[in-house]
C-alpha cells in the first residue's frame, strides 16, 4: 500500500472556492483501479489557507495509471494550476490500516513528519506502536504509519485520525512531557507536526479558527493555546503547550520581556506591541491585549493579532470565550 500526501494552498479569500473544488474532487469520474480511500483536510496561514489531500493506494502503479504515469503529477479533476506551493510525497505504508474515504471526516489531522536517525527505525516503530492503546483512548480513530528511504536515511510519516481537534488538544494538555515522547524525538534528526481539520459532512464551509489566545501561568508558562494562534505562529496550538513566554521572545529582549509580565501581574492589564519569535526563527510584531487572572485565579490571557490588522473590538475574556469554546474551565 502507498500513502500519497498532495500539499497545497490558495489566498485567503479564495477558500470557498477551494472547499467547492475539493469537494467536487473526481467526483465525476469512475475510481481509478487500485484506489483504496481519501481523505482531505485544511490549515489556516496568516495569509492564507493550506489543504492536504491524503489517499492510499494499493501501488505506484496504480497511482501512475490514474495520473497519466506520473506518480509525482495530479490526478483527474484536481486544478492544480490554480493552486499554489503544490507538492506531493509518497510513502509505503509500513503498518496501520489504509484509511478509508472520509475516515476522519468532522474530525483532524494530526501528521508528524521525521527524519529517522540511524540505527533507530525499530525501536521507532515500537514506539509507535506501544502509544497506539493510548491515543485510542484519547480520541485516535487510527494510526497509519508511512516510510520512504531517501539517499542514505530513513523518513517516517505517521498519520492520526483524530474524532476531533478538541480530542487531539486534550490530549497533548494532560501529557505531563509534552505532545510527543522525548525519547521518541531523541530517535529523529528532524521532524515537524502538523494539525489538518476535516470537513464535517454537509458542512457549507470551513470553521472559521476563531481568535488567538494564549493562557498563561503566574510564571508566564503557557497552559493552554487556541486554534487560532497558528496563524500566527506557523504551528499547532498544541506544540506551545509549556512553552513560557522566553521561548517566544528574541533573545536581546528577554529581560524586557520579564519585566513587562511583572508589570503586567502587578497591574492585572496590558495593551500593546511586541515583536514575537516564531518557531521556525521568523519574527512578527504582534499586537496584544493581556487580562490577569482571566478566565479563572492563577491564569492570565494574551490576545494577539498582527501588528497592521484591525483589532477585534470585544473584552478579552469575550474573546477567551469565543477562542476556548469546548473548555468548561473558561466558561466556568
Amino acid at each position: 500500500m502507498i500513502i500519497r500526501l498532495l500539499r497545497g494552498q490558495v489566498q485567503a479569500g479564495q477558500e470557498g472556492n477551494l472547499v467547492d473544488r475539493l469537494r467536487a474532487l473526481g467526483s465525476d469520474r469512475p475510481t481509478p483501479a487500485g484506489f483504496v480511500g481519501a481523505t482531505v483536510g485544511f490549515r489556516r496561514a496568516s495569509d492564507s489557507l493550506g489543504f492536504l489531500a491524503l489517499s492510499t493506494w494499493e501501488s505506484v502503479e496504480s497511482i501512475s495509471a490514474a495520473a497519466s504515469g506520473r506518480p509525482d503529477g495530479a490526478l483527474p479533476g484536481q486544478s492544480a494550476g490554480e493552486l499554489e506551493g503544490i507538492t506531493i510525497d509518497l510513502f509505503e505504508v509500513a503498518d496501520g490500516p489504509p484509511l478509508p474515504v472520509d475516515a476522519v471526516a468532522g474530525g483532524a489531522l494530526g501528521i508528524i513528519w521525521a527524519r529517522v536517525a540511524p540505527h533507530a527505525e525499530a525501536a521507532a516503530h515500537d514506539m509507535i506502536r506501544a502509544v497506539g492503546p493510548e491515543v485510542g483512548a484519547a480520541g485516535v480513530a487510527g494510526l497509519h504509519v508511512g516510510r520512504r528511504v531517501i539517499g542514505d536515511h530513513t523518513e517516517l510519516l505517521v498519520v492520526a485520525s483524530w474524532r476531533d481537534r478538541v480530542a487531539l488538544h486534550e490530549f497533548a494538555q494532560r501529557r505531563a512531557n509534552g505532545t510527543f515522547d522525548p525519547a521518541f524525538l531523541r530517535l529523529m534528526t528532524e521532524w515537524r507536526f502538523e494539525t489538518y481539520d476535516c470537513l464535517a459532512p454537509g458542512s457549507p464551509s470551513l470553521p472559521a479558527p476563531g481568535p488567538a489566545v494564549l493562557l498563561a501561568d503566574s510564571k508566564a508558562r503557557f497552559v493552554d493555546a487556541s486554534v487560532g494562534i497558528e496563524a500566527l505562529l506557523g504551528v499547532p496550538a498544541e506544540l506551545v503547550l509549556r512553552q513560557t513566554l522566553v521561548d517566544l521572545t528574541p533573545p536581546e529582549r528577554r529581560a524586557e520581556a520579564a519585566r513587562l509580565w511583572a508589570e503586567f501581574l502587578a497591574t492585572g492589564a496590558a495593551a500593546g506591541t511586541f515583536e514575537i519569535l516564531r518557531p521556525d526563527g521568523t519574527r512578527l510584531e504582534v499586537a496584544f491585549r493581556a487580562e490577569a487572572d482571566c478566565p479563572r485565579p492563577g491564569i492570565h490571557a494574551s490576545v494577539l493579532s498582527p501588528a497592521d490588522a484591525a483589532p477585534d473590538p470585544r473584552a478579552v475574556r469575550a474573546l477567551v470565550a469565543a477562542a476556548f469554546p469546548e473548555s468548561e474551565a473558561v466558561a466556568a
